[in-house]
């Protein structure tokens, strides 16, 4: 029985070996097609399954095999998108509501900047209405001194002729009835005199109370008011605070988010049928010398840097702030190979998934020198090209910014991806690797794919280090 055995494995040996030396590549095909092969040798089956015109009667059986093992992929595929779909709903929803309570926060934030800037308007009324009060007390509190050093000197004087009987001698010394009457009179009009200033004294620190009162009283209203502006901008603080902190958890998830989306696959019967038409393009394209501008006669600010959100998270572009309806322009010359329309220009808002959350947005390819780069504007209000459009740089009008898909504000989502140059790749590569992982070109939304850590293509450009921008400053674009 051991002998049959070994003389059994002697033959399969030999036969194999003999299959082998007839044909190496057909002999591999036939030991080893299997779903390992396949995965280990996807490029050289794809060849022989899809380029080859006249299959022997085994290849035909393998490439039958590796039809089924394809449909399989693509089931297990979908399968893991149907689970990545329920998943990102689920996301979607929970950052749908963070954004609607970002929004009631923000109105009531809005509501809270009203009422402190009319309680700011009230303290500086009444801190000029102190200013003015005090004024008063100084010129009252002068007069009154005034009227005391007054009647203080004629106090004096009064004592010091009654001491010296000089009022005695003054009143008999009258040479005649009418002059005694006279210098009576003149007497009692001088004392009188001393009443009315003391009347007027007592007048002028009634008044001076009174000042003092109502400014005690406007005091004790500043002093509330003071306290009512304290709670507000506790209250505001607080409101701030957790609007920052629901911003930055969003922001964290918004690089997973983003991913996610761009995971699912889209219909690319469009750009199956120009793709020939864009090849052509590509290679009958006259490269640009260097990146031209995307704006023209704008002002703009950095609101988002590039590769990392300011509360954390990555992220593979930067954002433009610039107002609703502003032209955009292609960096280069190339050739439009996607476009999104049909999402409200002006309706952005956290988690809002129109066009999977880029809203109307543009992709495009370009050459500069001979380096390929694949571009994207998203959050577009206008978009005026298709796909096969060739586009020149600084020349046509592609289309228009604003604020639509996952915005929470006008702007422009710039991110350049680098694809290698003509010498590592080529335009129908390019193309096949778009359609195969979307925009996405197999690059997961992480650090360690931006160009200055990966360091080959394809990788993340950083459009600020490209145009000399800094977060969160403030440039103006001219022609």
């Amino acid at each position: 029985m051991k002998i049959l055995k070994k003389i059994f494995v002697f033959f399969l040996i030999v036969s194999t070996v003999f299959i082998f030396s007839l044909n190496p590549e057909k002999a591999l095909v036939n030991v080893r097609a299997d779903d390992e092969d396949f995965e280990g040798n996807y490029d050289y089956y794809c060849e022989l399954c899809t380029t080859k015109t006249s299959l022997t009667d085994e290849e035909k059986k393998i490439c039958l095999r590796f039809k089924e093992y394809e449909e399989q992929r693509q089931q297990a595929l979908k399968e893991l998108l149907d689970e990545a779909k329920g998943n990102l709903d689920e996301m979607k929803q929970n950052i749908l509501k963070e954004g609607q309570k970002i929004d009631a926060y923000n109105k009531q934030i809005a509501s809270l900047n009203v009422q402190i800037e009319a309680i700011t308007v009230s303290i500086t009324k009444i801190e000029e209405n102190i200013q003015q009060l005090t004024v008063q007390i100084e010129e009252r509190q002068l007069k009154i001194d005034e009227l005391n050093t007054a009647i203080k000197n004629r106090m004096q004087a009064n004592q010091m002729n009654v001491v010296t009987n000089s009022y005695i001698k003054f009143i008999m010394g009258a040479n005649s009835f009418i002059d005694l009457l006279r210098r009576i009179s003149a007497v009692s009009e001088i004392t009188n005199y001393d009443l009315d200033k003391i009347e007027t004294m007592n007048h002028e620190k009634e008044l001076l109370q009174a000042d003092v009162d109502q400014l005690q009283t406007q005091k004790d209203n500043l002093a509330e008011q003071q306290s009512q502006l304290e709670t507000q901008k506790a209250g505001l603080q607080s409101l701030k605070t957790i609007t920052e902190e629901l911003i930055a958890e969003f922001q964290k998830k918004e690089a997973e988010f983003m991913e996610e989306m761009d995971k699912i696959q889209k219909d690319y019967s469009e750009l199956d049928k120009k793709i020939d038409q864009i090849n052509r393009a590509i290679n009958e394209l006259y490269p640009s010398k260097d990146f031209g501008q995307f704006f023209k006669y704008t002002s703009f600010y950095v609101s988002t840097p590039c590769y990392f959100y300011p509360s954390g998270g990555f992220h593979g572009a930067v954002d433009l702030a610039v107002a609703i309806g502003t032209t955009v322009y292609p960096i280069a010359n190339g050739v439009v190979v996607d476009t999104g329309t049909g999402c409200p220009y002006n309706g952005g808002y956290y988690g809002n998934t129109c066009n999977w959350g880029r809203g109307n947005y543009i992709f495009y390819f370009v050459q500069i020198n001979e380096d390929y780069y694949f571009i994207q504007y998203d959050h577009l209000k206008d978009v005026n090209v298709y796909i096969g459009d060739i586009v020149y740089q600084g020349q046509t009008a592609m289309g228009t910014t604003g604020n639509s898909g996952n915005s929470s504000g006008p702007h422009l989502h710039f991110a350049i991806t680098y694809l290698g140059n003509t010498s590592t790749t080529t335009p129908n590569q390019i193309l096949q690797d778009f359609r195969r992982y979307d925009n996405t070109f197999g690059l997961s939304y992480r650090i360690d794919n931006a160009c200055y850590r990966k360091g080959y293509a394809p990788c993340f450009e950083n459009p600020m280090e490209i145009y000399g921008y800094y977060y969160p400053n403030y440039y103006w674009v001219g022609a």
